[in-house]
């Protein structure tokens, strides 16, 4: 009898076992690799999210924009689930220290605006795609072909908004990432950044080659305040010149 019970703890112990790496197996290949695949992180490096401020902030009672908080706590927490990176510091762009922050895995949220560190990395690239304000609004224009992006008329049924969606290298150190999201309006740029859910990474990891830098344009729809899932409508690769790595004492 004794003999018996060892054989089914053995044989429990086993099944547990199998049954543990098949799930941790699956697990890898449906979320982890595929975000692994699209951040593309220096895990050696801290990963600093740059919010921009609200126009009504003054520097005593800086505000964010309700938009780009959602936008970064979103990300913070796929990176949390999917890649088990706990710790990512949120900075507002005014307190981005180029000494401190340049070299490290960035992600900008939020365009021109209202956040100075995009237009400091876009410089630095050849995106393929630009914010251009028109009477007071924001659209999406594309270099290539001179398509143009949007958003909606206010009032209409069904809200659509359009928002630019870039993965590259850090330009100050390439082994470090740069991910980029911003929409002309708030609803696209807090929409966008479920690209980065499990479901929709997948998606991503598996249409798109991220080892060389990427724009896309995202298309996000809210009807009845139901906001859909994000749809890529556009999307070009670019080339990117080597980074360059600067004298930490002539930064400002």
């Amino acid at each position: 009898m004794g003999e018996d019970l060892t054989v089914n703890l053995v044989a429990s112990l086993l099944a547990f076992t199998v049954g543990w790496l098949g799930r941790a197996l699956v697990h890898y290949y449906r979320t982890r690799l595929p975000a692994a695949r699209v951040w593309r992180l220096d895990r050696d490096r801290r990963v600093v999210v740059i919010v921009g401020e609200s126009g009504r902030a003054t520097s005593a009672y800086p505000k964010l924009h309700e938009a780009d908080a959602l936008a970064a706590m979103n990300l913070r927490q796929f990176l949390s689930q999917d890649l088990r990176l706990h710790e990512a510091l949120t900075v507002r762009a005014r307190a981005f220290v180029m000494a401190s922050d340049a070299e490290e895995n960035l992600v900008v949220i939020g365009g021109p605006a209202h956040n100075g560190v995009w237009q400091l990395m876009a410089d630095r690239l050849d995106v393929p795609y630009a914010f251009e304000e028109r009477s007071g609004d924001y659209c999406i224009v594309s270099a290539q072909d001179g398509a143009e992006y949007g958003e909606s008329e206010p009032g209409a049924t069904t809200m659509v908004d359009h928002a630019i969606v870039v993965l590259a290298r850090n330009p100050f150190a390439a082994g470090s990432r740069l991910v980029m999201i911003a929409g002309c309006d708030t609803l696209a740029t807090a929409g966008a950044t479920q690209l980065f859910a499990r479901a929709e990474v997948r998606r991503l990891a598996k249409a798109y080659d991220t080892r060389s830098p990427l724009a896309l344009v995202v298309r996000v729809e809210s009807v009845g305040g139901y906001v859909r899932r994000p749809v890529v409508v556009a999307a070009a690769a670019f080339r990117q010149t080597p980074a360059v790595r600067t004298d930490p004492a002539a930064r400002p």
